[in-house]
């Protein structure tokens, strides 16, 4: 069994900033300030670590942050229903054809690795027109501060439902910023990174990952690496 764990901003889908503003919204709201979120570098971070630090730099202290996260997480899926139908979202080359090759397959369990919170993750799927139904196996933003943490996370899902074992060697992360290839590397998995984010192939290569695609529309070479079946 391999499990499949997809980044989605840049990976899957291209947000058009949606995930921003309703995160800017949603602090603005519960805590009175987005600080410096306008300016932040969100890529590969986590929800958790981008509020956290934000308001930090405002001058909130830990404790009133953690108090206030749940309701921050609530109200960030209430702007995202207002905000993502009024931005463009699409899907990055080749996601279509890719899921529909994998989605239906017994040896493989389809999966999220994602910086957004569980609250807005199947929203933004929904609004690129993805089933967020199909990913079995998920760990979101809103469950640690570091990237590198999640793998953990989905390993203990998986193995929820899988007869055998599931670790590192047997899961694939799917991403296009460094922090995707420095969590596979965190998690002993296969690191394979997509150039069509916001990272050029250049920059990604330099944190060596597995394999690298400029996007993910080659579905049968894509196919291969994530099942295994291509020994370079």
């Amino acid at each position: 069994m391999r499990l499949l764990l997809f980044d989605i901003d840049g990976t899957l889908i291209r947000g058009d900033q949606a995930g921003r503003r309703a995160m800017g919204a949603a602090l603005e709201h519960v805590f009175g300030t987005k600080g410096s979120l306008d300016t932040y570098p969100m890529g590969g971070k986590t929800d958790m670590g981008i509020a956290s630090d934000v308001l930090l730099q405002a001058g909130l202290n830990q404790e009133e942050i953690d108090d206030k996260m749940a309701f921050f997480y609530a109200m960030m899926a209430e702007f995202a229903r207002e905000i993502y139908p009024t931005r463009e979202i699409s899907r990055c080359p080749g996601v279509g054809p890719l899921l529909v090759e994998l989605r239906d397959r017994d040896d493989v369990l389809l999966g999220l690795l994602t910086g957004n919170a569980y609250t807005t993750a199947p929203l933004k799927l929904s609004a690129a027109g993805i089933d967020p139904d199909q990913f079995v196996v998920a760990a979101f933003g809103s469950e640690n501060l570091d990237r590198n943490n999640l793998p953990a996370i989905a390993f203990q899902r998986a193995n929820a439902l899988s007869k055998n074992p599931i670790t590192g060697d047997h899961t694939v992360i799917i991403g296009d910023t460094p922090a995707d290839i420095l969590c596979a590397r965190a998690g002993g998995a296969t690191a394979v990174a997509v150039a069509s984010g916001w990272h050029t192939a250049n920059t990604l290569l330099q944190y060596k990952p597995d394999y690298i695609f400029t996007d993910l529309s080659d579905t049968e070479a894509v196919l291969q690496v994530l099942l295994g079946h291509k020994g370079e």
